[in-house]
């Protein structure tokens, strides 16, 4: 674990590059950073441009966020990981994800059927495997899609049937 005055002093480097990637390329914006749990550290951006830098599928945004951690991880010192978002977006799809995977675990509940969701990437499956782990009468597991080049989640009742070939219990990919 670092000691405050690292997580500090990295905390404030992050946000002056991030200020000065953000200048060079036009927009203005206000930074603010917040400490979050496993050393990860959430640089909020506040601007009027918020869509642009954002992105098509948040491509402007995951961008942004992996030039940061680059940077600034190039320290040796450097153990925190840093989290962008713009006007609470990851946040907001947080919150989609999760009412994604509570949709999908009632559908099942009432229908017996597995439900399986459109392809996403590995963050976002992480978040609906961890949304269904703890009902203990649902599982759910990644599976390849042909011709997708990203996985989807499968949710199903936890007690597979003689017949079932699928992958055992919250298997998270």
């Amino acid at each position: 674990m670092s000691d405050p005055g690292s997580v500090k002093s990295s905390r404030e480097q992050a946000q002056t590059f991030l200020q000065d990637v953000l200048r060079l390329m036009g927009f203005e914006a206000r930074i603010e950073a917040f400490d979050q749990p496993d050393n990860e550290v959430l640089l909020h951006i506040e601007s009027a441009d918020a869509g642009r830098l954002i992105g098509r599928d948040a491509q402007g945004l995951e961008a942004l966020q992996l030039v940061l951690n680059r940077m600034v991880g190039r320290f040796p010192e450097q153990t925190l990981r840093f989290i962008v978002d713009v006007e609470r977006y990851r946040e907001r799809k947080k919150d989609r994800l999760l009412k994604m995977a509570l949709d999908a675990a009632e559908q099942v509940r009432q229908t017996g059927h597995p439900v399986k969701l459109a392809p996403m990437n590995a963050a976002d499956r992480r978040i609906i495997h961890h949304a269904i782990m703890d009902q203990k009468d649902l599982r759910t597991w990644s599976e390849i899609v042909e011709g997708e080049s990203e996985k989807r989640v499968v949710v199903d009742k936890a007690e597979p049937s003689v017949t079932d070939s699928s992958p055992p219990a919250n298997n998270i990919h």
